[in-house]
């Protein structure tokens, strides 16, 4: 069975609609959830978010935004908190064991693509995934992971997220799902 590699980042609006696509993908291939930072990525490669650098991709992106959650009937709330800083989101997402990593990433999504709500309260984080995992967010081992991720993502063609990676082959955002398929048949 081949493997998808899935770079995401909460913050990324993007990554939260190829989330909620991934369960295609079950049977089918092993889905690997690989949380990273995304200003880490943007830093490393001189990248900045789609809609901070020409005024005109604000408004698009939020239309683009609106048809695709439409598309895939998926609930959207504007975050108030856009763009959030992640890094103790994607530290609590590799804190998590593998097997409930792609819950947990969905449930977190949900709270912040999908009501809009602030993923960087540690109360909130607390509810959603437990004091135990929030704890871990602190410790170097899974501070170190997190950095690794985004690392390993950059040195492999990462520019952005979502990106996944079939064996050496990088495919990047939420639309190239189609050729992902194609690539695990």
């Amino acid at each position: 069975m081949k493997k998808i590699e899935f770079f995401y980042d909460i913050v990324s609006p993007y990554s939260y609609i190829a989330a909620t696509q991934m369960a295609q993908f079950e049977g089918k291939a092993e889905v690997v959830w690989r949380p990273v930072l995304l200003g880490g990525i943007f830093k490393a490669t001189g990248n900045s978010g789609p809609a901070f650098t020409v005024a005109a991709k604000m408004p698009y992106m939020f239309k683009d935004l609106e048809r695709l959650v439409a598309h895939y009937q998926l609930p959207f709330a504007m975050p108030a908190h856009f763009p959030a800083n992640t890094v103790t989101v994607q530290r609590l997402l590799c804190a998590a064991s593998d097997s409930e990593r792609a819950a947990l990433t969905l449930k977190l999504y949900h709270a912040y693509w999908g009501q809009g709500k602030d993923i960087t309260n540690v109360e909130l984080l607390t509810e959603l995934a437990g004091a135990e995992l929030v704890a871990k967010t602190q410790d170097e081992a899974i501070k170190n992971q997190l950095k690794a991720n985004t690392e390993e993502a950059v040195a492999r063609g990462a520019f952005g997220a979502p990106t996944f990676f079939v064996g050496d082959e990088m495919y990047f955002g939420e639309d190239r799902l189609f050729l992902v398929h194609e690539a695990i048949k």
